[in-house]
């Protein structure tokens, strides 16, 4: 294992991830939880970072292994360098670039979630936390101004984002593709269509949900879809889109596993 410096190539490299576009194929993680699942699943992971200056548990040295011979490219750096890097204080001494894994359109599933130009990082992976936990089969991300590849997206998501089948697509590709393989389309509003309990959510759905201040793009009505809102009490309209997120989906996911059965 070589141990490179400040000015090496590699750390410029992880400079980039962490804050261009440059790489688009990869995101950077030193969450354990991520590093784990990275290690389980059998994720691609080109680069590994490793300093030597810290403790480690025994659980975490074997994990250290595991990624080191899963790593094309493993490198040792001082705590200081590491420090510059790293995404989160309770961090666990190791860093990685994971490449993000490559979808097709089929692979998506029955059970899509579509995320229309959301914004948040926090937003989208406390999204993909419950579509991890409640069977969600595929993602599209719509012209999401929030990049797949951003470092706080991958954290919130406690790396399940590395695991759901995940697209992004322009608006009218996502449509082609819904309408193409006759998808039931739900839209989540505020307050407009039938509460979210009132819908049977069979067969092959996609459920939309919209940007964090303007909502689903105005087009979306303008073909077949069902509005789904969740009743409220109170002086606000609407729910954080992670929130009401979960709500819908989670009843979705109740009623499919339950028909299962």
């Amino acid at each position: 294992m070589k141990k490179i410096g400040k000015k090496d190539e590699i750390i410029h490299f992880f400079k980039e991830l962490s804050k261009t576009n440059k790489h688009k194929e990869y995101v950077i993680t030193d969450d354990l939880e991520v590093l784990k699942l990275a290690s389980n699943y059998n994720l691609s992971v080109p680069y590994l970072l490793i300093t030597t200056d810290i403790s480690y548990k025994e659980d975490t040295l074997k994990l250290l292994e595991e990624l080191k011979q899963k790593a094309l490219e493993c490198y040792e750096i001082s705590l200081s360098t590491y420090q510059a890097l790293q995404t989160k204080e309770n961090h666990a001494g190791i860093l990685a670039a994971i490449k993000l894994p490559i979808y097709a359109k089929e692979e998506l599933g029955d059970f899509i979630i579509v995320l229309d130009r959301l914004e948040i990082p926090g937003n989208i992976g406390t999204i993909y936390r419950t579509l991890d936990a409640c069977g969600a089969t595929g993602v599209i991300l719509v012209d999401p101004i929030s990049k797949p590849h951003h470092p706080k997206l991958t954290a919130s998501a406690r790396g399940t984002n590395l695991l759901l089948p995940t697209i992004t697509m322009s608006y009218l590709e996502a449509l082609d593709f819904l309408q193409q393989n006759q998808y039931t389309i739900f839209l989540g509003e505020p307050e407009l269509g039938l509460d979210y309990k009132s819908y049977s959510y069979e067969g092959k759905i996609a459920m939309v949900f919209g940007n964090e201040r303007f909502g689903i793009q105005e087009d979306w009505y303008n073909h077949p879809h069902q509005k789904v809102y969740i009743p409220m009490q109170g002086n606000n309209n609407s729910l954080n889109v992670s929130v009401a997120t979960s709500i819908i989906v989670y009843e979705a996911a109740m009623q499919r596993n339950f028909k299962k059965k």
